[in-house]
């Protein structure tokens, strides 16, 4: 009970509309089964006597078609016995050999037009064939030895005329051929009928199931037709083989038997019929449960789409308006008009579309101004640094040269807060950010001197690209400052540039001390406390911040180092580009 609770919970019974009709449905098959029930009680008074009547009768109908066909090919045979043809085939056969050809073939032609006009009228003779000692067989459709795979007793004498079992539903009616003259026995008539078809068509037009022609002698089928196999089963040997005609019941069938008048054969015609009782019944009960289903359910579905009209119609609407607003239409509004309780549940969707709509509009103006806070809060952050460095480095020109070198620096420091602080927007070109990091090295060369080199390798496809301002000199301050402050050698840093498919990729590389963890530089652990004295990693963690801010979270900072192999920052954006370039 419980799987059949499950079964009706899942499709194609989930829906209202089926559930309904099929309620529908079964309460209706309750009056259904019952008048089922009374006229089977009825139908069940027919007597059996009656029934064995009609089945003698019908089998007694077949018997005399299937006699009066083989009666046909003794006529026929007699006919042919006459015939001019035969009996110049026959003269022809004792002739001389090479008058024999000729008169052969000639007789055979005679012999193959007049069996083609036979035919006409002769439904189901398949063949004929002739056989003289002195000439061999001849027949006139087939090669007389697709007939031989048992050969052809040729008769004794003129009375020997025998019928047998030729295979492939085939019987044939053989008689003697003999000479006209001295009446002596020269060959044999073979007459090939269809015994199958014949079978076929007297079952199709009585109605029956089956119908075979049995060989008492050898117990078995000789010919059958129909689909039950009675060949396998006892068939008529288990019947009183005393009596000519024997009917009996077995079941749902009647078997009836009946011997046959086939020349040299001891064969019998066997019937099976099924009881017209049951047949009658099930008929009945057939037609009754069509007529009661086809009402049933035009009530059952009539009244579900009816019900459906007036109370189901609302709710897909419904259904479909959610669906409107799951993909993002928020107008999708439900219209009053419909029964009361939908109007109210209608009325509770459209109130939480306006509250839904309220909510997107506060958290977006809510993530718009947070996102405008961070963006500006980075800069008010990396501004001080990178002005506190400047400084630095300008009072180190001021105490070893102090004189003129100070306006360079101060111009190349004027430049750099332009960028900085100007209007010109968050975006500049690669161009113009190489451009702000050549007026740092200027400033920077105050105190290194010749001691760090500055390297460009820069695409010019790359350099007419957009980026963030400020995004590439806080990491040549950071290379500058805390990669090659306490280098022994020369320092040299390289910035690269440069498109991979639809990204931009931009690289800091020095020679300096490198680092031992660069996680700790992007402040993803925590750093030694040395570090934190020195403001070692801040433009790092800003500067991937900034990344994260302006294009999401597939674009990202990546730092390669080793103590004392050098660090390498590479960068990579989204290609954007200025509607100029």
């Amino acid at each position: 009970m419980e799987r059949l609770q499950r079964w009706f919970g899942t499709r194609p019974f989930g829906g209202f509309q089926p559930r309904l009709f099929l309620y529908l449905f079964c309460i209706g098959a309750i009056p259904v089964l019952s008048a089922l029930a009374f006229l089977y009680m009825r139908d069940a008074e027919r007597s059996e006597r009656e029934w064995r009547a009609n089945v003698a009768y019908k089998h007694e109908l077949a018997q005399r078609r299937i006699d009066g066909e083989i009666r046909e090919l003794d006529f026929q045979y007699r006919l042919w016995l006459q015939d001019e043809s035969v009996r110049s085939l026959v003269r022809a056969a004792r002739e001389d050999r090479l008058a024999q050809q000729e008169a052969l073939r000639a007789a055979e032609g005679h012999i193959v037009d007049k069996a083609a006009f036979f035919a006409q009228y002769r439904k189901y003779t398949q063949d004929v064939c002739i056989a003289v000692e002195e000439a061999g067989p001849f027949c006139v459709k087939s090669s007389p030895f697709e007939y031989e795979s048992v050969p052809t007793r040729v008769p004794i004498n003129r009375s020997d005329i025998y019928v047998r079992d030729e295979g492939g539903g085939r019987i044939a009616w053989i008689g003697p051929l003999f000479d006209p003259n001295s009446y002596v026995v020269v060959g044999y008539v073979k007459l090939v009928m269809n015994m199958a078809h014949l079978l076929d068509d007297i079952r199709d037009e009585a109605g029956l199931s089956d119908l075979a022609v049995w060989d008492i002698a050898s117990g078995s089928v000789v010919l059958e037709s129909g689909s039950r196999r009675i060949g396998s089963s006892g068939g008529p040997a288990a019947m009183d083989s005393g009596a000519d005609a024997h009917v009996r019941r077995e079941g749902d069938y009647f078997l009836s038997r009946r011997r046959l008048d086939a020349p040299g054969q001891n064969w019998v015609s066997y019937l099976e019929m099924p009881a017209a009782e049951a047949m009658s019944r099930r008929a009945s009960l057939r037609h009754t449960v069509v007529a009661f289903l086809a009402i049933l359910l035009v009530v059952s579905a009539a009244g579900s789409l009816l019900f459906s009209t007036l109370f189901s119609r609302p709710l897909h609407v419904l259904r479909r308006l959610m669906k409107r607003a799951e993909s993002g239409d928020l107008k999708a509004y439900w219209t009053p008009g419909s029964i009361r309780e939908i109007d109210e549940l209608g009325a509770s969707y459209n109130q939480m579309l306006n509250r839904l709509e309220e909510t997107i509009k506060q958290v977006k103006q809510e993530e718009s101004l947070k996102k405008e806070a961070e963006i500006e809060a980075l800069h008010y952050q990396l501004n001080p640094h990178f002005l506190y460095n400047t400084l630095n480095t300008i009072k180190w020109v001021a105490k070893i040269h102090k004189t003129p070198q100070i306006a360079d620096a101060v111009t190349a420091l004027v430049r750099l807060l332009q960028a900085s602080l100007g209007k010109k927007g968050d975006f500049l070109t690669l161009k113009e950010e190489v451009e702000l990091i050549r007026n740092y090295m200027a400033i920077q060369s105050f105190r290194y001197g010749d001691r760090v080199r500055l390297n460009l390798e820069i695409d010019p496809v790359a350099s007419i690209c957009l980026m963030p301002k400020m995004m590439l000199q806080p990491l040549v301050e950071n290379a500058l400052i805390h990669g090659l402050v306490d280098s022994a050698g020369d320092g040299e840093i390289t910035i690269r540039a440069w498109l991979d498919r639809d990204m931009l990729l931009c690289e800091v590389q020095d020679n300096g001390k490198g680092m031992a963890d660069p996680e700790a530089a992007l402040g993803t652990k925590p750093a030694a406390k040395g570090a934190m004295e020195r403001m070692s990693g801040i433009g790092l963690r800003h500067i991937r911040e900034k990344i994260k801010l302006y294009y999401g979270p597939d674009y990202k900072m990546h730092v390669f180092s080793k103590p004392n192999e050098g660090t390498v920052v590479r960068l990579s954006l989204p290609i954007h580009r200025s509607e100029e370039s």
